[in-house]
């Protein structure tokens, strides 16, 4: 769920992978393994990732189809 996700709030915005990468302080090889399904991201990369689409991490994760974040 969470590469499906990234990979859709990526295309979305019309943006690269390495640029995801660059301004989450994600090596770009692990961003396209997130992307990829390969491997899953840490907490501090759920929460950069998060924060940069600003969605909530439960969005991120599959918990709620709802991108907002609840603040």
């Amino acid at each position: 769920m969470v590469s499906e996700r990234l990979k859709d709030l990526r295309q979305e915005r019309g943006i690269t992978q390495k640029r995801v990468a660059e301004e989450t302080g994600i090596i770009e090889r692990q961003y396209q393994n997130y992307e990829y399904g390969k491997i899953k991201p840490s907490h501090d990369a759920l929460v950069a990732l998060a924060d940069f689409f600003n969605v909530s991490i439960d969005y991120l994760v599959g918990r709620t189809d709802k991108p907002e974040v609840n603040r």
